[in-house]
């Protein structure tokens, strides 16, 4: 990851198919100044710790099978350009977080941010 945010113009990142491993990414002193986008797809992540120093201009955040996750941490809800949340497949508490954090913006009056969480059964 430390290379990825030396790119000073990544406005997109999508880590698909186990790109990015581990339980853990706990960012220290890394920072996407520039990211809009950000894409989890399938990984093992079970703890993330993301806000806005790491992410400054994040838009939309957007996790895909991510089963592992425990939650979207509430300091991701203090992104200021933060406009989408969608969630595909995800662990039901990730999807809790997620409208946790839906329902703190909403409070604040902060109505541009939208949420979508999709289920998928067998």
């Amino acid at each position: 990851m430390k290379i990825l945010c030396k790119l000073p113009k990544l406005e997109v990142l999508k880590l698909k198919y186990y790109a990015f491993r581990g339980s853990e990414w706990k960012p220290t002193d890394e920072r996407f100044q520039q990211l809009k986008f950000l894409l989890l797809d399938g990984t093992d992540l079970i703890h993330w710790k993301a806000s806005s120093i790491q992410f400054p201009k994040l838009e939309s955040l957007f996790l895909k099978n991510c089963f592992c996750l425990y939650e979207i941490t509430d300091d991701v809800a203090e992104i200021p350009t933060l406009q989408f949340i969608e969630l595909y497949n995800c662990s039901f508490t990730a999807d809790d977080s997620a409208n946790r954090i839906l329902e703190e913006q909403l409070s604040l009056g902060n109505d541009d941010l939208v949420v979508r969480i999709h289920k998928f059964y067998n």
